[in-house]
């Protein structure tokens, strides 16, 4: 299995659309809330709901399993969905299905996502996204003979960290700024030099690892044929400008025809007369400025051939300028800074990541006496031992290791990953200490409470926790 675990729709479906147990309408609301709307259904089910997913556009049903639901506020939920319909007192019925996803089983608030189709392939990243990101139980199907392991190993789609790579110039172009050779960062938020195209200078194989990607549609909205901008040098000339700078940059291999291994990600360089017309305007709204996507990391210019991105939204070597033009799109479309003003900032998982307030540590979990590091989960990729004030750590290249770090230990994308019980401070083999750099890390003081952070891979935590070691 290759990219395709992070890029099967119904891994991304349940990443993220189910990342928490009950997104958009999904949890009942309170028995004052259930009494007005009815009471829950003697037996059968209150209904079910066809929906296209947002992200990959493929058909899923909903099925309302808790006892708590009614047929009103089943049809409520089924509301907030993507060109849904609601049936009433049936459940999801297709001629074969992989399984289905159970959110809160045994609760009122459950219920599960179906997903239609017979394609063993998708088996592994459909219970992977269902258990790992989502928090629920699968239930195969056709997947039930699947011998993929569901886990993340060698092979699959594990996390890239980008890497520098440093190569000469393309023909017909001029030397590069690090002694003749054009050095690039191979990550979705790194760029080349300016001028030059991103996809000649680094690889979007290890990108797609590194952020979901998902054909999903344009915005619709079309420029007006008779629009003053199509006929204005100067306007063109700002749009040939940011044009040039996001060919520059990591993200084309997700918004570009020529790059995107199954279509483009919503927006795109090529669509036309104007390509920017293919943003929704949450996307203008980042782009600009007005939404904070700052979870989903950035590098520094000093790192990244000048580029930056910690006001625009897209990586620029002149922020003031880009964020004029986004500026710009929004107006002629009629929105202003107010519209967005209770947007939550982008990230989807990576952000709620962020603002997690981590409880005590589960019996059996934690590092003990004897410097043994237990979690719950499975294998893991990266452990973490951090103050207990630390922040939760986030996105590379700059977000994921936060200060108040004592310890960590990382699993390279070629080995398998670690398992419980190992012991602080010891670096085995196939593992790499990412923290510190030098040396041992500080011993643990008995009585001083400590976060335990272990994560499957970038961006999926399954053990986050406080402890302390007995005196």
């Amino acid at each position: 299995m290759k990219r395709e675990l992070l890029r099967s729709p119904h891994a991304m479906l349940v990443a993220a659309l189910l990342v928490s147990a009950f997104g958009g309408l999904g949890a009942c609301q309170s028995s004052e809330d259930d009494a007005a709307s009815g009471t829950p259904e003697a037996s059968g089910s209150p209904g079910r709901c066809v929906y296209t997913s947002a992200f990959s556009q493929a058909e899923e049903c909903r099925e309302y399993t808790g006892r708590g639901w009614t047929a009103a506020t089943a049809e409520a939920d089924c509301k907030a969905l993507q060109g849904s319909t609601f049936t009433g007192g049936e459940r999801c019925a297709y001629p074969e299905t992989l399984g289905r996803c159970v959110l809160g089983g045994g609760t009122d608030d459950a219920y599960a996502v179906v997903f239609p189709g017979g394609d063993a392939s998708q088996c592994a990243a459909t219970q992977r996204g269902c258990e790992m990101f989502g928090g629920g139980q699968f239930e195969p199907d056709a997947c039930e003979a699947a011998t993929e392991d569901p886990g993340i190993g060698t092979g699959g789609a594990v996390f890239q960290w980008p890497e520098l790579v440093c190569v000469e110039p393309e023909a017909g172009e001029p030397a590069g700024q690090s002694d003749g050779k054009v050095c690039t960062f191979g990550a979705i938020s790194g760029c080349t030099e300016p001028g030059r195209r991103f996809t000649d200078y680094a690889s979007c194989e290890p990108v797609f690892t590194q952020r979901p990607y998902w054909p999903a549609p344009p915005s619709d909205y079309k420029t007006p044929s008779d629009d003053p901008r199509l006929s204005d040098p100067e306007w063109l000339a700002e749009l040939a400008w940011v044009t040039e700078q996001t060919e520059a940059c990591g993200c084309v291999c997700c918004h570009s025809e020529n790059t995107a291994p199954a279509g483009p990600s919503n927006w795109y360089i090529e669509a036309g007369p104007i390509w920017t017309d293919s943003f929704n305007p949450s996307g203008l709204a980042l782009a600009a400025g007005w939404v904070s996507s700052a979870a989903l990391g950035a590098y520094p210019p000093d790192q990244n051939n000048g580029f930056s991105r910690d006001t625009a939204g897209l990586p620029t070597t002149d922020p003031a300028r880009m964020i004029a033009f986004f500026e710009g799109e929004l107006e002629r479309r009629g929105f202003t800074r107010e519209d967005f003003a209770d947007m939550t900032p982008f990230g989807g998982p990576i952000y709620e990541q962020s603002l997690y307030e981590p409880s005590d540590c589960a019996a059996g979990e934690g590092v003990d006496a004897a410097g043994k590091v237990t979690w719950a989960g499975g294998g893991a990729r990266y452990v973490y031992v951090m103050s207990a004030d630390a922040e939760n750590p986030g996105a590379p290249p700059n977000l994921d290791l936060p200060e108040g770090t004592i310890w960590r230990l990382d699993v390279p994308s070629s080995a398998e990953p670690m398992k419980s019980g190992i012991a602080y401070g010891e670096v085995p083999a196939s593992t790499k200490q990412g923290y510190p750099a030098d040396g041992p890390p500080e011993e643990l003081v008995p009585g001083t409470k400590y976060y335990l952070y272990v994560l499957a891979d970038v961006g999926i935590p399954i053990t986050r926790c406080l402890f302390e070691i007995s005196p």
